[in-house]
């Protein structure tokens, strides 16, 4: 949310992989090259970064290897050190409105305001008498200057710093027809973390950061089912190490898309009780988790809404050679942030 526009890469530091994607300019998107690169097992933990090194090569591996066209990047930031509020104001010029933002932030900001950066978006100029909505967005300075220092010992511009939740809204609204009054979750589950965005009419109504994912579930399968972690990754993805049933795994997982669907549940709760809006009706799943067996159709029983898995090109052309042997359908959505963020390039 911070910065300008202009050709870029998309960068997602996840806490098991790292995404790369890069985009066309101009107003028809065309992937022309994206990269995944893994990161070493506890290299990120809950947002974290506890081995810089760990993560750096994560990264030079992409730049090296992929070769791609410009170092400008564009980072997502999530997590603890993050907060997205929208809050209502008063109505005011958009130069007011900045100066005013930093007065408001304290009342819903925990952390000292001089060590954050703050950005805002007014997404409703007229609600009330004489007031506005708006999106305040807060991430720690530390946070930021931690990422920006990372790329820059690679060499690369980091020139926008977005939120992952409105990475995937971006991709969410690149690619889908969006309905004014139509309530919309858009769930990304990674690795370690689930980024919720609740959205109406082109605005996010609320966005959370759950530090849960489908390391859980991986987890589960080691402690559980006795699984080493290759094996339990693997498991988690449909593929079942010789001699193991089915059967011992189906349980594991029950209770892994059990506890998925309570931190959804919660989300959802919330946004009832803080805007008082209507139900969802209708939930898009991308990340990780979107490869993870029968969880979308454990999660359409659960909340009986059409939900489906998120396609980031559906409105982006593509080469299909350029996905082999995986494919789109099984890449795509787990790219959904770093598209999102390589679509803020023009």
């Amino acid at each position: 949310m911070f910065g300008r526009k202009k050709k870029v890469l998309g960068l997602d530091i996840g806490s098991s992989q790292t995404k790369i994607v890069e985009l066309s300019a101009g107003k028809s998107k065309k992937l022309l090259n994206f990269g995944i690169s893994k990161v070493l097992p506890d290299a990120i933990v809950e947002g974290e970064i506890i081995d810089r090194e760990a993560v750096l090569d994560s990264i030079r591996t992409l730049i090296e290897t992929k070769g791609f066209s410009t170092k400008d990047v564009v980072l997502g930031v999530a997590g603890r050190d993050v907060i997205i509020k929208r809050i209502t104001m008063d109505r005011m010029s958009e130069a007011d409105t900045r100066e005013q933002i930093k007065w408001e932030a304290e009342q819903y900001v925990p952390f000292d305001i001089n060590e954050v950066t703050l950005d805002f978006d007014v997404v409703n100029p007229n609600y009330g008498e004489n007031q506005q909505e708006v999106i305040l967005v807060a991430a720690k300075n530390e946070l930021i200057n931690n990422l920006t220092s990372l790329l820059k010992d690679l060499n690369l511009t980091p020139i926008i710093i977005d939120t992952t939740a409105f990475a995937v809204q971006h991709v969410y609204e690149h690619n889908y027809e969006v309905v004014p009054d139509e309530i919309v979750c858009l769930i990304h589950v990674g690795a370690g973390m689930m980024v919720i965005n609740v959205i109406k009419g082109g605005s996010s109504l609320s966005a959370r950061d759950v530090y849960y994912g489908v390391n859980a579930y991986i987890s589960k399968l080691q402690k559980e089912v006795g699984f080493n972690y290759e094996d339990a990754a693997n498991a988690a993805k449909g593929t079942v190490p010789v001699g193991v049933s089915q059967d011992s795994i189906q349980g594991v997982f029950e209770s892994f898309a059990s506890d998925l669907g309570t931190h959804i549940e919660r989300s959802l709760q919330f946004l009832s009780t803080v805007t008082g809006e209507e139900k969802v009706s209708r939930m898009y799943l991308s990340g990780g988790a979107s490869s993870i067996p029968n969880l979308l159709d454990y999660l359409k029983r659960r909340f009986g809404i059409p939900i489906e898995v998120l396609n980031p090109f559906k409105n982006i052309a593509y080469d299909p050679n350029i996905f082999v042997p995986t494919g789109a359908d099984v890449t795509g959505p787990i790219l959904a942030q770093a598209v999102g963020l390589a679509l803020r390039g023009e």
